[in-house]
């Protein structure tokens, strides 16, 4: 496990310097190869704190070819932010074999999600298996900060409720969030059912949509209604197939009997909910000053 923990953050190292060695003037050699060797970790060590001086010029082939073709070279990134994440990598990197696997993949998603961020976007990428892996979880934290300000929302309203209710203000944020918290979870179980409901709804007007398309392309005559449709691609077979599956998924999350942790088990990850719901709740409190000072005394 430990093996494929470091393969995956070697993988995105080689990435970076492939990328940082594409726009700048940069002496590493052989910068794909990873390597124990402790002269070439002490050359890439003097790299990086150069990186994050930002002493470094352009490469100049790249910019000789863009002169060439009559355009310019564009630099998305600059070397220090790139030192960062490197950094970010050593540092999971000695935390390799103490980190369960769950967390590790936490961590590693993160830095991958900075790297991606700091090219300013996945298709910066070099290696096409890291490029598609960033694409993948750019689509679940989609999905993820879609729910975000909603549920936001509900924590603020079910607490300000309870301030009414009981007459005066808190202590402080963990005797806030620690009385309301069950509140709190009965109002995400509505929210979660609600979306579930409605996204059984959505998926199931999708995929009669795309089940209206032919088969077959060819369409020589009109069909038996009279209704012309559309010749029937791979990619929309592929995702009658794909909404198939995730109906399936949700009846079954629906008719469980508590459908708001079967979601997570079937990759809907929400905003506030798993192990540390308290606790994720009050560093949310702490960064807004607003509704701390309405339930806070």
């Amino acid at each position: 496990m430990n093996d494929k923990k470091l393969s995956n953050l070697e993988l995105l190292e080689q990435d970076i310097w492939l990328n940082f060695c594409y726009y700048y003037q940069c002496d590493l050699d052989e910068v794909s190869i990873v390597t124990e060797n402790q002269s070439y970790i002490d050359k890439k060590e003097k790299i990086i704190l150069k990186m994050q001086q930002n002493d470094f010029s352009v490469n100049e082939e790249r910019t000789a070819f863009a002169e060439m073709t009559g355009g310019t070279l564009s630099i998305p990134v600059k070397p220090s932010q790139l030192a960062e994440v490197l950094i970010q990598i050593d540092n999971l990197k000695c935390k390799v074999n103490n980190l369960p696997a769950k967390l590790f993949q936490k961590q590693y998603s993160e830095i991958l999600m900075a790297y991606v961020d700091t090219l300013g976007g996945f298709q910066l990428i070099q290696n096409q298996k890291l490029s598609r892996s960033a694409k993948a979880l750019l689509a679940v934290k989609a999905r993820y900060d879609k729910h975000l300000y909603p549920r936001r929302e509900i924590i603020y309203r079910v607490l300000r409720e309870q301030v009414v209710q009981r007459g005066r203000k808190w202590d402080n944020l963990n005797q806030a969030v620690n009385s309301v918290l069950d509140n709190l979870i009965k109002a995400f179980e509505v929210y979660d059912l609600e979306w579930l409901q409605s996204e059984l709804i959505l998926k199931q007007k999708m995929l009669s949509e795309l089940e209206q398309s032919k088969p077959s392309v060819k369409q020589d005559k009109a069909d038996l209604d009279g209704i012309r449709r559309k010749p029937r691609t791979a990619s929309t077979s592929k995702k009658i197939v794909e909404l198939k599956k995730e109906l399936i998924n949700l009846k079954k999350i629906l008719n469980s009997k508590y459908p708001s942790k079967e979601m997570e088990k079937f990759g809907y990850k929400m905003p506030y909910s798993g192990g540390y719901i308290a606790e994720t709740i009050i560093h949310e409190l702490r960064t807004q000053p607003t509704i701390r000072s309405e339930i806070i005394l």
